[in-house]
């Protein structure tokens, strides 16, 4: 296995054990002491394009897996890579079958003062799931792929915004309301899933990427079939991939 199957194939947070890191999942990241002392927490990348590189946001400095391995252990290339062998897994792949659980979603409190209607809730399948589920407690979306099955549920806890969704669910292989879209209009392109609702209540074609700030190859090519789209200037890394890859017309906002 070369070097970057390697580090798509490990999982971050079993690695990260089995150097004693201590990690704290941020969704799309994982959060750890910085290898160069910093006090801000650097950020791992847990899946996707750019899985196990991290980044320092204060000192500005990053790596990867393998290469910290190497450092924390004393290891040459070859022996850090056995000793990492023990965390590989499979990495989530696009859901082939149709969803059969089906949670009774309700409506939130949440949900009403943030100004989501319940009629727009029960028409997306948007709530918070009844009874002891491993959402409890979370604003619960019903997930879609492009053709329109149901796959998954994917949520945030109401407390925090912490994202949590089943593991054989990958937000890279997704568009939130994609499915809704015309193709031939303007889409507005968000991060964020509460925005995404607010802006379909303004009437407006909306997508998001479930939280992740930035693009994967397979979401640039479910937007490359958009004829136009708007993304938001503080999403740099969206800005940037959009700028280099979406060949329809571009508008930045914000």
């Amino acid at each position: 296995m070369n070097y970057r199957d390697t580090l798509h194939a490990i999982d971050t947070t079993k690695a990260l054990k089995l150097l004693g890191i201590q990690s704290e999942n941020k969704g799309a990241y994982l959060t750890f002491p910085c290898p160069n002392g910093c006090e801000s927490p650097a950020l791992f990348k847990t899946y996707g394009d750019r899985k196990n590189l991290w980044y320092c946001p204060k000192c500005k400095k990053g790596g990867n897996l393998i290469k910290l391995t190497m450092e924390k252990k004393n290891l040459e290339w070859q022996p850090a890579k056995e000793l990492l062998s023990k965390a590989i897994t499979q990495s989530a792949k696009p859901i082939a079958e149709e969803m059969t659980l089906s949670y009774e979603l309700e409506y939130p409190k949440f949900l009403e003062d943030q100004g989501v209607p319940e009629a727009l809730c029960k028409e997306y399948g948007v709530g918070q799931p009844k009874g002891r589920t491993m959402l409890a407690g979370c604003v619960t979306f019903t997930v879609h792929d492009e053709t329109g099955k149901k796959v998954a549920y994917y949520g945030f806890q109401m407390k925090d915004r912490r994202p949590k969704f089943h593991t054989s669910f990958n937000p890279e292989q997704y568009l939130y309301n994609l499915r809704r879209t015309d193709r031939d209009r303007d889409v507005l392109l968000t991060t964020d899933l509460m925005h995404c609702l607010k802006y379909i209540v303004e009437g407006k074609q909306v997508i998001s990427t479930y939280g992740l700030p930035y693009l994967s190859q397979k979401q640039l090519d479910l937007i490359g079939k958009l004829s136009m789209i708007t993304v938001f200037r503080e999403d740099e890394e969206i800005v940037r991939q959009v700028s280099r890859h979406f060949g329809g017309y571009v508008r930045f906002v914000g």
